[in-house]
């Protein structure tokens, strides 16, 4: 593991806005470990405001067909993705190491608990939003109760797990049919780059995902409003 980690982190690695599925530039800045200062993970592009808007309105045109997606192709999809995940296990606990300050045992149990945020949410997507639950009446009707995603869901992740709740929040608003704008701290934006890599490659649509690392203030103003 040791071995695999030091050979993920050979070269610095690059994170920026991903709209649409494409990487688009910005204003670049070097991601540094907080564990020394003078050690420089990777870089990242941080996106504007305007780019936000554009995210924004991409996911809102994008949500009603991934909301139509059943539900067990839903699920297929983030079981896809948590084996990714677990494929890639050791480059992901390196960036944990890196760019975020953790131990390795810390490091492995946040790789572990996004593994289990995609399997579970997987799950309940196929029990939620699988089909209509039959609601008996006392008067003979028949009543079914069917859920259905919302529309657009902004992410905004702390820098303290920066891949489990990252994970997390984005696999819920996926799993219940919605399309994700998802900005991560700007300590840790490498880590999260990655994990929409990831998603992607597994099937999530370019359309439904995009990632906007950046200042929290500028972009989550945007994000929020």
């Amino acid at each position: 593991l040791a071995a695999a980690c030091a050979a993920a982190l050979a070269r610095l690695i690059h994170a920026a806005p991903i709209v649409g599925g494409k990487a688009e530039d910005g204003a670049r800045r070097s991601v540094v470990s907080p564990a020394d200062l003078d050690r420089v993970v990777g870089e990242v592009a941080e996106a504007d405001a305007a780019l936000a808007t554009r995210a924004i309105d991409l996911a809102a045109a994008a949500q009603p067909a991934w909301d139509g997606t059943p539900a067990a192709t839903r699920g297929a999809i983030l079981r896809q993705a948590a084996d990714r995940l677990e494929g890639e296990a050791a480059r992901f606990i390196a960036i944990c190491v890196a760019e975020a300050g953790k131990t390795v045992p810390d490091a492995i149990a946040e790789v572990r608990e996004a593994v289990d945020f995609l399997r579970y949410y997987a799950a309940r997507a196929e029990e939620s939003f699988g089909r209509p639950l039959p609601m008996p009446g006392p008067t003979g009707e028949s009543n079914r109760l069917g859920l259905r995603g919302r529309g657009v869901f902004a992410c905004i992740s702390p820098w303290n797990f920066p891949l489990a709740i990252f994970t997390g929040q984005v696999t819920a608003a996926l799993a219940a049919g919605n399309s994700v704008v998802a900005k991560p701290a700007e300590q840790t934006p490498l880590v999260a780059h990655e994990a929409v890599r990831l998603l992607h490659q597994a099937g999530v649509p370019p359309e439904v995902l995009h990632f906007l690392p950046g200042d929290g203030a500028r972009i989550g103003k945007v994000m929020l409003s």
